[in-house]
């Protein structure tokens, strides 16, 4: 198990993969092609989706612990065999979980209200493109000293649709809203934790993110493994996409049209 600079481990998929390859965890790798065999056979809804997954989490963190070598492992090289399932799992099904690259013949309700919100959100970006940091209560000073930094956090939202598991989705988010939190950092004295949402918010302006919604829903529904740290980021995020989805009803009066 290699670690970060921060400390925690790193995830490794491909040692994920070798240890699939053990004779004993055989098992394993026929409930895992079992599950995404029926999963793909099926049309479900969204909460169906979302329960039928999640029960399959369930199980299969279950039969870890009886199977070698991941009945052996330590609490660190588990956790990476659990983040090497989600992996696994969520890129075999992502073309029937993510709505906008599910085919269109087979959206339901839930699907469908994702693409719509995403819709809402972009046609915000182009009504108010002429949208200011000041518009948005965002520190002028910090964005003009910033601008490097919002570059980098822009592109790291913008990679999320490129990824299809879960995690990958959500480091894209981690590093994105660190990257802002380093140039709050490095600003003036008197900046604080305050300043993140309105940044945040000129930044998803800014760089016009796709798909925003359909990526947060994804993550939400289908995430296998959930920490604190990555709940304050997917909330933040949230509530700055709610913000940019609702200025056109909330906001008006901030902004000359």
């Amino acid at each position: 198990m290699s670690f970060a600079a921060d400390g925690k481990p790193k995830f490794d998929f491909d040692i994920f993969m070798k240890q699939l390859r053990h004779r004993k965890a055989d098992p394993i790798v026929r409930y895992i092609r079992s599950f995404i065999h029926n999963f793909s056979q099926r049309h479900f809804t969204t909460l169906e989706q979302m329960k039928t997954v999640q029960d399959f989490k369930d199980f299969i963190f279950d039969k870890l612990l009886e199977y070698e070598p991941f009945s052996l492992m330590n609490d660190d090289d588990l956790g990476n065999a659990k983040l090497g399932i989600e992996k696994l799992v969520m890129t075999k099904i992502y073309e029937l979980c993510y709505s906008p690259a599910i085919n269109p013949n087979n959206l339901d309700d839930s699907h469908k209200l994702d693409l719509e919100i995403d819709a809402e959100i972009y046609s915000n970006y182009i009504e108010y493109s002429n949208i200011t940091a000041d518009d948005l209560e965002a520190d002028d000073e910090l964005v003009s000293m910033g601008d490097e930094f919002i570059k980098m956090s822009i592109n790291e939202l913008n990679k999320m649709k490129l990824f299809k598991s879960p995690r990958a989705k959500i480091i894209c988010i981690l590093n994105s809203c660190k990257i802002l939190f380093q140039l709050i950092k490095s600003g003036k004295q008197n900046q604080n934790a305050d300043e993140f949402l309105p940044l945040l918010i000129y930044t998803i302006f800014r760089g016009q993110i796709e798909e925003l919604i359909s990526n947060l829903l994804y993550i939400e529904r289908f995430q296998f493994v959930k920490n604190s740290e990555v709940e304050y980021y997917l909330v933040s995020l949230n509530a700055a996409a709610e913000y940019v989805r609702n200025l056109n009803r909330e906001r008006k009066n901030l902004i000359d049209v």
